[in-house]
């Protein structure tokens, strides 16, 4: 089997890269910079320059002669609307196109990681989001993800489509969670005002493999998933978890009120229009993390191609303090 895998410079798509060389797959990389990806896919794998803001026949030498194509690249941090588009939106057209363009009846499956941020937060507690769910997203990012989506569904009668859409991944490599794991190294905890908040999550190893199982499986044309542990978790029991495998030698609870947080954020939105850089956490960050319940369900997966995490959460936060201290991403203090 050839595999194409978009995104393998970042956490999840480096991860999709390796499952696919272990089980086989003689294996394609699209790429923006060689020099970005790890030392384990420098060598053994087809590498092909490039990147899916690409005309679309600028993007015919990726996608011919391939069966699979995992398309994991994506914008996480951006200013605009525009900019996430560009990549997220635009950018799976594209690859979309370019295949249609070569030869669609080569590709057996065509894999979108999109994300629960297309899909939106719960209404409250008592609402879980399924596949049924109406998207309701709050953040460009997620409005990037819904019309990438979009495009996809608009060629499912082309050629056989799956999307999955991931909530809060982490595990080693990842540089999103980054952050948080370096303020708990530090000793601080946050958290926005007194209500406890609730999401979904997923070991990056967990979610790579499912994106990868999700393509095997006749059943799962013309569908979409989440992939995501059987059982949602609170924040503060979280943060436990990383105190605990961190060990830093203090503790602080900072709970800055919400009205503070939003006003934090609308003055980073002002660096940014300054420094024409994304800086986080502005205000459309913002509408990612204030709400308190991000909690999607599984069941759809497990029923229709098995798929079931199998890494623990309390197993998955070691192993991913271990790597970020070993790799000098973060220092303990």
């Amino acid at each position: 089997m050839r595999s194409l895998v978009t995104g393998a410079t970042g956490f999840i798509g480096s991860h999709v890269a390796e499952i696919l060389k272990a089980r086989g797959h003689t294996v394609r990389l699209l790429v923006r910079s060689e020099k970005r990806l790890i030392p384990e896919l420098r060598e053994g794998y087809d590498i092909v320059k490039g990147d899916v803001t690409q005309k679309p026949e600028e993007l015919a030498k990726a996608v011919a002669d391939v069966d699979y194509i995992f398309h994991v690249a994506g914008l996480i941090k951006g200013r605009t609307q525009a900019q996430f588009n560009a990549v997220n939106a635009y950018g799976t057209r594209n690859l979309l196109q370019a295949i249609k363009a070569v030869d669609k009846a080569e590709v057996m499956r065509f894999v979108l990681c999109s994300s629960l941020a297309a899909a939106g937060p719960c209404e409250d507690s008592r609402h879980v989001i399924d596949e049924e769910s109406l998207p309701h997203p709050q953040t460009y990012y997620g409005r990037s993800k819904l019309l990438g989506e979009k495009f996809a569904r608009q060629f499912m009668k082309e050629f056989p489509i799956t999307i999955i859409r991931p909530p809060a991944v982490y595990g080693p490599r990842d540089t999103g969670i980054l952050e948080f794991f370096q303020w708990m190294a530090k000793g601080y905890s946050l958290q926005f005002g007194d209500d406890e908040r609730v999401f979904s999550m997923i070991h990056g190893l967990d979610l790579a493999r499912g994106i990868v199982e999700s393509a095997m499986h006749e059943s799962t044309v013309g569908e979409t998933f989440f992939l995501t542990d059987p059982e949602p978790y609170h924040l503060a029991w979280t943060m436990e978890l990383v105190r605990d495998a961190l060990k830093p030698s203090k503790h602080k609870m900072m709970k800055p009120p919400v009205w503070l947080a939003k006003s934090y954020a609308r003055f980073i939105d002002v660096m940014q229009w300054i420094t024409r850089k994304p800086m986080l956490p502005n205000s459309d960050k913002m509408r990612e993390l204030l709400p308190l319940y991000w909690v999607c369900s599984g069941q759809k997966a497990k029923d229709t191609f098995g798929f079931q995490p199998e890494i623990k959460p309390e197993q998955g936060i070691q192993e991913t303090a271990d790597w970020y201290i070993k790799e000098g991403w973060i220092k303990v203090k």
